[in-house]
This record gives C-alpha cells, sequence and structure tokens, in this order.
C-alpha cells in the first residue's frame, strides 16, 4: 500500500494519549503499515495550557458559545500535520460526541491544504441513541466531502479488511458486532513509544482527595492507566441510555482478562481500569475473574490497583461471595446508583430498589471496598419534587458510610434518540439539552436547580464530589 497512515488525536482532554489509538497503531504495526501518532491534542496544551486563550479552547464543542482563538489553533495544527503527502491518510477517532467540533475543524483545515485520505470512526460518530448506520453527524460529514471513509464499529475487523483492500472500500463501514473483538495485547514498544512527551497535569480532571487510598496511582497513572475490556455493550435496558443498542453485548474468557494484565504488569504497569459498561453483567464469568485474579494478586509483592464500572442488582441475584473476592483482588468500583426514588428507578428499568443499593453498600463496607465514583440523576423525566427529596436517602447514608464513599457526582438526565423517553417529552433535536416534560413542570432550569441542590448537599459533607463543580458545563456534557 502506498502512502503513510497518521494517526491524528484530536481533543477531548486530558493530555494523554487514548487507547484507542495504541489500539489501531498495534493493527497498523502488525500489518507492516508505516504510521505515526500526530499529537495535536498533546501540542495544545503545550502551547495554550494556563494561558488566556486556554479556556476557549476547552470549551469548543461542549459550551454553547466560546471565543475561539482560531487563527493561534490552526497555525498549530498545520504545524502537526506539515509533513502529511497526499497520498497518505489521516486516521481520526472521535472518543466522543464532545469531540465532533474539533473533528470539523481538523477535517476542514486538511482539506484545505492536503489531498490525502481522511477517515474517521470512534464512539463519537453516533449522537446518543443512533445505531448501525444510523449518524445525522456522519451524513453532514460525508456531504460536505470533509471525510472519505467513515468506520461505525468493529474497527479490529473492518480496519484490517481496508489495509487489505488499499482503502478501496465504501464511504460508509458499518459490521455488527457478534464477537468481542480481536484485538489482543498492546507491545510494549507501541504502548511507550510516546512516554518521552512531558505531559502536563490538567487539576479539573482529578478529585480533590488525591492521598485517598481508592484513589492510589491518580497522578502517576492517570496517563498511561491501561485500558482493559472484558465485556463490551451493556446487559441492562435503560431507558435514557444508549450503549446497549449501539452493539451487542459480547464478553471473553476471563483467563484472557488477566492473561492480558499479566503481560502489562510485567511491563511495569501498576494500573488499570477495566472500561466496560457493565463489568458483572454475567455472574458466573464475574466471579470466576474476580477468583483468578484475587489468585494472581495474591502472588504478588507490587500490588495492582484497578477500577471499573459496576452494575447494582436486587441483592436476591448477586452473589455474596463476590464482595471478599473484590477485596482479594483490591478492586475500587465506579458505581451507578442512578437514584434514590424507587418509583424513579423503576421507570429508568432498573431491577433493584433503594433496599438493595443500602445492601450492596453494607457489603462492600464489610470487606473494606471503596466506591471510587457513584453516580446519581437528577431531571429525569418523572421525576417530581417528592421524588428529588428521596436523596435526603443518601445524604444521610453518607453521613454513616463516608468511609465507603470517596467520591459522588450528579449528573442531569440526559435523553438519547430512539428512548422511550421520548413518548412523555418535548424535544428540538436542534437543542436537546432543553427538552421539556410534556405538562411543562421539568424545564432545563428546574432540572439545573435540582443538580445544584444536591450538589450543595454533597459539598456540605466534605470532599466527596469532582473538584469539576461548574453546573451548568458539567449538565450539558
Amino acid at each position: 500500500m502506498s502512502g503513510k497512515n497518521w494517526l491524528l488525536h484530536i481533543p477531548r482532554f486530558p493530555d494523554n494519549l487514548p487507547w484507542a489509538i495504541l489500539e489501531i497503531a498495534k493493527i497498523l504495526d502488525e500489518k507492516n503499515q508505516p504510521y505515526e501518532i500526530l499529537e495535536f491534542n498533546h501540542q495544545l496544551y503545550k502551547n495554550f495550557f494556563n494561558t488566556p486563550d486556554w479556556q476557549s479552547i476547552d470549551e469548543l464543542g461542549v459550551m454553547e458559545k466560546s471565543k475561539f482563538p482560531l487563527f493561534k489553533v490552526a497555525r498549530l495544527f498545520y504545524k502537526c500535520i506539515k509533513n502529511v503527502k497526499n497520498t497518505d491518510r489521516i486516521l481520526i477517532s472521535l472518543f466522543s460526541t464532545e469531540s465532533r467540533s474539533w473533528a470539523l475543524f481538523a477535517c476542514a483545515l486538511i482539506r484545505k491544504q492536503k489531498k490525502c485520505k481522511i477517515i474517521l470512526g470512534g464512539n463519537g460518530i453516533y449522537a446518543p441513541g443512533e445505531t448501525k448506520l444510523e449518524s445525522e453527524w456522519a451524513d453532514m460529514v460525508i456531504d460536505m466531502n470533509l471525510a472519505d471513509h467513515i468506520f461505525y464499529n468493529q474497527a479490529d475487523e473492518t480496519l484490517i479488511d481496508a489495509l487489505d483492500k488499499n482503502f478501496n472500500i465504501p464511504t460508509k463501514i458499518y459490521k455488527p458486532t457478534t464477537k468481542f473483538p480481536n484485538i489482543g495485547f498492546i507491545p510494549d514498544h507501541i504502548a511507550r513509544e510516546n512516554l518521552d512527551l512531558k505531559r502536563i497535569d490538567d487539576p479539573i480532571y482529578f478529585r480533590e482527595d488525591l492521598d485517598h487510598t481508592a484513589m492510589a496511582g491518580e497522578l502517576a497513572g492517570i496517563e498511561w492507566a491501561h485500558k482493559i475490556h472484558f465485556t463490551m455493550g451493556c446487559v441492562k435496558r435503560c431507558t435514557f441510555c444508549d450503549v446497549h443498542g449501539q452493539q451487542n453485548w459480547v464478553m471473553r474468557p476471563a483467563q484472557t482478562v488477566v492473561d492480558e494484565i499479566k503481560h502489562y504488569y510485567e511491563q511495569g504497569v501498576r494500573y488499570f481500569f477495566l472500561a466496560d459498561s457493565t463489568v458483572n453483567g454475567s455472574n458466573r464469568e464475574w466471579l470466576k475473574f474476580l477468583t483468578l485474579f484475587a489468585d494472581f494478586q495474591s502472588t504478588l509483592d507490587d500490588p495492582i490497583h484497578w477500577n471499573a464500572n459496576y452494575a447494582i442488582k436486587p441483592k436476591n441475584r448477586n452473589p455474596q461471595e463476590q464482595f471478599e473476592l473484590m477485596r482479594k483482588s483490591n478492586f475500587t468500583i465506579s458505581i451507578g446508583m442512578d437514584h434514590c426514588s424507587d418509583q424513579v428507578l423503576a421507570h429508568m428499568g432498573k431491577k433493584y430498589t433503594w433496599d438493595d443499593i443500602e445492601w450492596t453498600v453494607d457489603q462492600l463496607e464489610s470487606e473494606n471496598v471503596y466506591i471510587r465514583d457513584a453516580l446519581w440523576i437528577v431531571g429525569y423525566p418523572t421525576e417530581t419534587q417528592d421524588d428529588l427529596l428521596e436523596y435526603n436517602k443518601l445524604f444521610e447514608l453518607l453521613k454513616n458510610k463516608r468511609h465507603t464513599f470517596v467520591s459522588n457526582t450528579c449528573n442531569v438526565c440526559y435523553i438519547p434518540r430512539n428512548s422511550s423517553l421520548l413518548d412523555i417529552i418535548d424535544m428540538d433535536w436542534n437543542n436537546p439539552n432543553k427538552w421539556v416534560s410534556q405538562n411543562g413542570k421539568l424545564t432545563k432550569e428546574i432540572r439545573l436547580e435540582r443538580k445544584k441542590w444536591v450538589d450543595e448537599h454533597l459539598n456540605a459533607l466534605g470532599p466527596m464530589k469532582y473538584k469539576y463543580t461548574d453546573s451548568y458545563r458539567r449538565a450539558i456534557r
């Protein structure tokens, strides 16, 4: 194949190299394809962090209005791509929809100066709720001739196929997920090749209580915390979430996950994040994984710190033996508890109640397992004032279980496309954050006030929430 592959790292922040780019680099490396990573995100930090322009740069694609220093950033971008030839390809991964503005910015500048191919992929291709080849944003990009090819998922197979065909492929590439991606381990020479860059620690992404045991490695490991998947997709069908619609739920054998952790451990890695939506989707495989991992941890003098997204389940469907294994494997939990009102939880499609939440917290406390991040939601379409006041149960719980909870964050409910919630709200997709309940009682302003109320109570309990406290900005993300 003629030409070189350039992996362009566009924001979102912070200043670290996304695992997805390393996985693409591994595929190219194994296919003996020449590639180079363009660290545009790092260059933005290097040139603009702690300058008067930084806030507007950080706000692009997040805030509704921003005074963006277009010409300064454009000059920096052109320096970044100066070695790209017209016969080359630039691959851009959109981590989330927040990256879309940066992708459009980059594609427009590339088209103005280069004739190389532009290839897009990543989760940000989809708006919440879109699936398969459904993406209004991608259609717009294609209509504007800002990209040559767009990968919708399953890059471990579709990218290899594109390389074999010298990118003589359709504009849109989609393949249903039927099995766990076969990415394999990231070799050390790829995982470490950009360590010589002096990364910039942006305190906006760190917690206030960094000295907490559960935060071990937050600073030391955040730049190169290895991302591993045990499962992909989600077994749940929550009304406010679109993960279950994006791809089928698939998982890999527990032993292969532990083998991958061992591989990186031998490279000196001590901090891992299992980037699953529901790491405990299968009780049987989850227990098998915890058992294998706990056995491995017992042989180590220098233990591994790891974190994953855990799903609350009804206590009669949640094996109690897992909690001891969590402690033995040195696990800290990120957990979406979502709400304190049983009425709201039921409408969300949850199978658990507040009693199940309390029982889970009790089990974690008994084994001294920390809840590193607890996620809560306000402004759900059916939420009444009485439902909101149910959060007083949480505030009382935190007073008694403060040792177990490390941090909490409260988000305003967002509603994705194709959600059943669209039947009970009025939505303008040109401004999706301003949806209104059909009775008119739940507006954006009321949702933000409810978030503010919860945040104030959490703050009153001490440093138990994200340092990132801008209510408006957090709410529209």
